[in-house]
């Protein structure tokens, strides 16, 4: 999860919406309502949609659900409220997403960062060559389509001398080419010349930062790391290109990067995009350097932005949700071959459903869209009020505290807090990790587990 960093600027105030007329409205027909510390939630799955019922008005939409009158009837402001909310409009339709496929070339790493979530440093005993890797992104070309998304990463990718290679030939296919990187192979010969070309062709290189200052940098990862990505920062920028510094964000650090952010903008070429990155469990990281909420996270980036003067892009409260049929990975929109060529439905899920090393990768594929596995059809969630907006959970997390890709993270207490997050307008917290849903619902005084303990340990610290 990263968080995009900008200089404030003045902006002109929007408009108010002007809410289409209500007189003819009608609720969808499979409405249902569930309770609220204060009022309901007007839940439709067929289209898609939430809205709070204060409790003055629950007696009046009840009576409209069982037939008994209209909704044309409801208190006017009710009826504007669901209608701002989209239940008198067509069903939600999913968002179409850019499909993706992350790509480790290796798992060799020049550092050892203490929270490095694929566990990196040696190599595995048997890596996918160039040759590998250009089938595979031939034919993500030919089976996602022009401007699929590929990232390249590591371990450090650029460790790998056919590693630029393979990046021009995935820019030459029209794809969307993201290259993740400690920075510190691109200080020399003629990669960084390369890889800004490639900048300038669309392509992205994101370099990290395990902190703002030199002495937080290198304490995670290795003397010189610091200097080294910011050496590469500056040479792409004078071959004519742009980078993204990526700057993880650690609970203990977060007054570190409040203070020094500002002087690291400073050390940067103009107009550098900087983002802050947060940690999830895997690999090396073992929950120490893990938010324990959201709210922890909201607050540790609102000092940021008062403190180094920054804008951090907020998600918005939306009266609206992304229709979710289910996990996105399930579904087979997001990839990721592991450098012995290992196929996951996502970087962080533990379920190996292909192997590139034997197969091609326009097989694989097919196969996992061949058994999405919607909410709709899972067990725990066919009869769930909120399936179409929750879409089942991520299934990297569900196999990670169930043992079971498609058995939720869930109970009431889940529901509960969804519906008063939904309440509220925060759609964005159907892709909290579930720690941060359970910490929320015990916040608000919803019986819940005192916490969740992980029952499959991370595929990164197994297999490598």
């Amino acid at each position: 999860m990263a968080f995009e960093m900008s200089v404030p600027t003045e902006t002109a105030s929007p408009g108010a919406a002007v809410a289409p007329g209500t007189a003819a409205a009608r609720l969808p027909a499979d409405c249902v309502l569930l309770p609220l510390a204060q009022g309901e939630l007007l839940v439709s799955r067929a289209h898609a949609v939430f809205c709070r019922v204060p409790a003055a008005s629950a007696g009046a939409v009840r009576a409209v659900l069982a037939g008994d009158s209209s909704a044309a009837g409801l208190p006017a402001a009710l009826l504007a409220e669901l209608d701002r909310h989209g239940f008198f409009g067509p069903p939600r339709k999913p968002t179409p997403e850019s499909p993706s496929v992350q790509l480790q070339l290796t798992n060799a790493c020049n550092l050892v960062c203490s929270y490095c979530c694929t566990n990196s440093g040696k190599p595995r005993a048997h890596e996918l060559g160039l040759g590998h890797y250009l089938g595979i992104v031939e034919d993500v070309r030919r089976t996602m389509g022009p401007r699929a998304r590929v990232a390249i990463l590591g371990g450090e990718p650029f460790l790998m001398p056919w590693a630029i290679e393979l990046c021009e030939r995935i820019v030459e296919l029209d794809l969307q080419l993201t290259m993740f990187t400690n920075g510190i192979p691109l200080a020399q010969g003629d990669l960084p010349g390369r890889v800004a070309a490639l900048t300038t062709r669309g392509a992205q290189v994101r370099i990290s930062l395990a902190g703002a200052t030199e002495a937080a940098c290198d304490a995670l990862s290795g003397a010189g790391r610091f200097d080294a990505a910011l050496r590469a920062v500056h040479a792409v920028f004078e071959a004519g290109g742009t980078a993204i510094v990526d700057v993880m964000l650690l609970p203990a650090e977060v007054g570190s990067v409040a203070e020094n952010l500002a002087d690291l903008r400073r050390r940067l070429p103009p107009a550098t995009k900087i983002t802050l990155g947060v940690l999830y469990l895997s690999g090396r990281e073992t929950g120490t350097n893990l938010f324990g909420s959201r709210a922890d996270l909201e607050a540790a980036l609102d000092r940021v932005a008062f403190e180094a003067g920054e804008r951090i892009a907020a998600t918005a409260p939306s009266p609206l949700a992304e229709r979710r049929e289910g996990c996105s990975c399930a579904l087979g929109q997001h990839l990721h071959v592991r450098s012995d060529g290992s196929l996951f439905t996502c970087f962080k899920m533990e379920e190996k459903v292909g192997d590139l090393g034997v197969e091609r990768f326009a097989d694989a594929l097919a196969a996992v869209r061949a058994r999405p596995h919607p909410a709709v059809e899972l067990a725990r969630c066919a009869d769930c009020a909120l399936n179409t907006l929750c879409g089942g959970g991520c299934r990297s997390e569900n196999l990670q505290y169930t043992g079971d890709p498609e058995e939720p993270v869930c109970g009431p207490w889940r529901v509960r807090v969804l519906s008063e997050l939904l309440a509220e307008d925060r759609p964005s917290a159907m892709e909290w990790p579930a720690p941060h849903l359970l910490r929320e619902a015990r916040a608000r005084g919803i019986e819940a587990p005192e916490a969740l303990v992980p029952v499959v340990p991370s595929r990164h610290l197994l297999d490598t």
